[in-house]
């Protein structure tokens, strides 16, 4: 039904009255009625979310995804399902782990988490680490992951602000990791948190950041940084860029990294 809505600007009207008549005679007035209802408000949300975007960007404004209202919203969440919510089959996230965390994140090495949320990708982050730290906006999340983890004594966690690392030493890190965060924060703090990594990696570390590509314009309460944004911003700080993708393969099948065009940034701090 959603296709059907999309494409309603490229069926003329007289196609569109015929499929109306066959809607009424096959699931009479009050389902018709509802589709009606559920079509004129598509139009209306797309069109508020266009407006919205425009405004946005005209007067630099944050949208949702400001550090205020980050905060504000994960403390908020109902983190009973732990952020499998965004996890789309067992299959995808078996491939996540074993295509893109293993595959970058070496063993015995100092891991760390920025946004751990429910502790979706933390238990195996931690089963690779030497030691594990994870920062989290949201104090909610980091009780959450405390008790979760408890039994980890080689595991951390603490309350950061949402644009620092101010509890992680200089040069400690091997390998960083952060998944369905950076999709939700605005360039400008991206900028802040490039400046972190840069402070925070060793030599030859690596990083594997989920991000969004087009800057909001999909919806997905995504931000405003764009694909070639976060590259720009990993290589003005010297940063290589290893892979930067939208989905991958594994075996015969392909995974997609999001649902609006999102992406996956693999990047390694030079050797000095």
């Amino acid at each position: 039904m959603k296709d059907l809505v999309e494409n309603r600007r490229r069926i003329t009207l007289a196609k569109k009255l015929r499929i109306a008549g066959i809607v009424l005679r096959e699931n009479g007035i009050l389902w018709s009625a509802l589709l009606g209802i559920y079509y004129t408000a598509s139009t209306i949300s797309q069109r508020a979310f266009a407006a919205m975007d425009a405004r946005r960007k005209k007067k630099g404004i944050p949208g949702l995804n400001s550090r205020a209202l980050n905060k504000a919203i994960w403390e908020a969440w109902d983190w009973k399902a732990g952020g499998e919510e965004w996890t789309p089959s067992e299959a995808w996230k078996a491939s996540v782990i074993r295509c893109i965390l293993e595959k970058h994140v070496p063993s015995n090495s100092s891991v760390l988490e920025i946004g751990p949320g429910g502790g979706r990708w933390t238990g195996h982050l931690i089963e690779r680490a030497a030691d594990f730290l994870a920062v989290d906006i949201s104090e909610s999340c980091v009780e959450l992951c405390q008790k979760k983890f408890a039994s980890s004594p080689r595991a951390r966690f603490i309350v950061g602000s949402g644009n620092d690392l101010a509890g992680v030493p200089d040069a400690s890190v091997d390998a960083l990791w952060s998944f369905d965060v950076f999709v939700h924060i605005n360039r400008k703090e991206v900028e802040c948190y490039a400046d972190e990594f840069l402070r925070v990696m060793r030599p030859g570390a690596v990083g594997i950041i989920h991000h969004g590509s087009v800057g909001g314009t999909l919806g997905g309460w995504r931000s405003n940084l764009t694909h070639e944004g976060m590259l720009d911003l990993l290589k003005q700080r010297g940063f290589q860029i290893v892979a930067s993708f939208k989905e991958w393969q594994d075996g015969d099948v392909t995974h997609q990294a999001g649902l609006y065009q999102d992406i996956v940034t693999v990047f390694r701090r030079a050797d000095r």
